[in-house]
């Protein structure tokens, strides 16, 4: 049975803090942070083991864990990611998967891999990463240079539907024998694209593109407009992707 520790942390110098901060700031070995009661619970459900749950002093959330502790108030609030404290932190444990088994998903569903492309913002990369768990895709890689997807503030944009997608690292030279089709301003239109033959669909930053000459997709833009937030357009494509599938 796991085993469940009850305890009031109040010490800003209390080393269970400075773990949640460092990781608050960076990700260490499989470790991710956690928070907020929807994001923990959509781990739980995908599989994530939690070694710790904090949970705010005279607050309560239940869920299985390894270990518990109470947070001072004063200290959630300095602890939380949010401008609108949840009341819930945890640490759990969940290791991206090798380029080769999230292909291997990818092809077993008949999906194109998603990939990012030096695309910085966790924001999007966790929205992106949401909208590819709703639209049914099963695997996603990132490229170096791309924010990490399983970082604290990526998760929180995903909801935890991170949790949902075989993610795995990888480099050009993993896409080379893959048909790719990038995601760009100018290209083939939508309508008129082959997204059926497509293995990988790569997604570049907003402010530099592809960082390799791919073929390309293009949306439709109206004059005046020169690019669309890459997570927008993350969301149509994979959407689209979808409708075909189903077709």
């Amino acid at each position: 049975m796991p085993r469940t520790v009850s305890d009031l942390v109040s010490s800003a110098e209390n080393l269970l803090v400075k773990r949640l901060r460092r990781l608050a700031a960076a990700r260490e070995a499989d470790e991710v942070l956690l928070e907020g009661p929807r994001v923990i619970r959509q781990a739980v459900a995908a599989g994530v083991r939690l070694e710790l749950l904090a949970v705010r002093e005279d607050d309560d959330f239940e869920i299985e864990a390894e270990r518990r502790v109470s947070l001072s108030r004063a200290l959630f609030r300095e602890l939380s990611q949010t401008s609108t404290p949840q009341g819930v932190l945890a640490i759990g444990h969940a290791a991206p998967a090798g380029f080769a088994d999230a292909l291997a998903a990818a092809r077993r569903a008949g999906w194109p891999l998603v990939v990012l492309d030096r695309v910085q913002d966790p924001g999007n990369v966790g929205a992106i990463c949401r909208t590819a768990a709703a639209a049914g895709a099963p695997a996603l890689v990132v490229l170096p240079g791309t924010a990490d997807p399983l970082g604290a503030k990526a998760i929180r944009a995903s909801a935890g539907h991170v949790f949902n997608l075989r993610l795995a690292e990888a480099v050009w030279s993993d896409l080379e024998d893959l048909r790719c089709l990038g995601a760009s301003v100018s290209g083939t239109p939508l309508e008129e694209a082959d997204l059926g033959s497509v293995e990988a669909l790569v997604l570049g930053s907003e402010a530099h593109g592809l960082s390799r000459p791919l073929p390309a997709v293009a949306l439709p833009m109206a004059a005046g407009v020169q690019s669309l937030n890459v997570a927008a357009a993350a969301a149509i494509l994979l959407y689209e992707l979808r409708r075909r599938i189903a077709a």
